[in-house]
């Protein structure tokens, strides 16, 4: 198969998401991809993971990894389980499950698609010199790889947050200049607009948190971490006993300072968020 462009990267990505969540194969007799011989666990988990129902979709990911883990379809299940963790917060369950993904011996894509994750997991536990250092090791061993984008523009991402700002640019100006029909473009060109908008680093050991919603609904309260996720805040869920029931507080954080989760909340205000600092 022909060298597909930036553009048509993007556009097979999406293509092939579309092609999963109806449950048809990309090719025909693909193994590694839904449609044939399918177990009836990873059909389904496959099929609400893509629908953005992620609570519903990991027991049954989970179930069919367990009982089949040398399944062809093992190393897909394996990377939504590890993308679904990423998105809660969970970031020793992703990385575990992300290299299980690739044990598993997947297809390039979805091999870079978990290179991607792992990458993202230093990001998430703000580890950011670890975060450059693999992002920069992928464009490294594969430049044309069929998630540039998406790498990039966490390379540059880590690097505003080590305090890179010129190798931030450069690498925010690829995204925008070559990636121009990717989401990761619109975002880049924001970046680009006013110099460095890096948010105050998190602190391990902080104890200022943002609140940002507090839902009786956990999967609500994971989609709505992973909205805050994509747009570079390091969110996460923590459940709370509440009366009359449970809650699941949406938190950006910690951070070591209270000045710093107010410059957060500020932002996240200009973004029609409701927020309040704890404690």
């Amino acid at each position: 198969m022909a060298e597909a462009t930036p553009h048509r990267r993007w556009a097979w990505r999406r293509a092939a998401a579309a092609a999963l969540a109806a449950g048809m194969a990309l090719c025909p007799g693909c193994q590694c991809w839904p449609g044939a011989k399918e177990d009836p666990r990873y059909r389904e988990g496959m099929r609400l993971y893509l629908l953005g129902n992620t609570g519903a979709a990991a027991p049954h990911l989970r179930n069919f990894v367990r009982e089949k883990p040398s399944s062809p379809q093992a190393a897909e299940a394996h990377y939504a389980l590890g993308a679904i963790a990423l998105r809660q917060g969970q970031t020793p369950e992703a990385q575990t499950r992300f290299r299980d993904c690739l044990r598993a011996s997947p297809n390039p894509t979805l091999a870079a698609l978990a290179h991607l994750g792992l990458a993202r997991c230093h990001y998430q536990r703000a580890a950011y010199a670890e975060c450059r250092a693999a992002c920069l090791d992928i464009m490294a061993k594969d430049p044309a790889t069929p998630v540039a984008d998406e790498v990039l523009f966490l390379l540059a991402e880590a690097c505003d947050r080590l305090g890179r700002g010129a190798e931030a640019r450069t690498h925010y100006r690829r995204v925008a200049d070559e990636f121009r029909s990717s989401p990761c473009a619109e975002r880049a060109l924001a970046r680009l607009g006013g110099g460095s908008t890096a948010l105050p680093a998190p602190s391990p050991t902080g104890q200022f948190y943002v609140q940002v919603a507090a839902l009786t609904s956990r999967a609500k309260a994971a989609e709505h971490a992973a909205l805050l996720a994509e747009r570079g805040y390091p969110a996460s869920v923590l459940p709370a006993s509440s009366r009359p029931g449970d809650l699941n507080l949406v938190r950006v954080g910690p951070y070591a300072a209270r000045p710093d989760a107010e410059r957060v909340a500020a932002k996240l205000r200009a973004e029609g968020f409701e927020v309040l600092i704890k404690p």
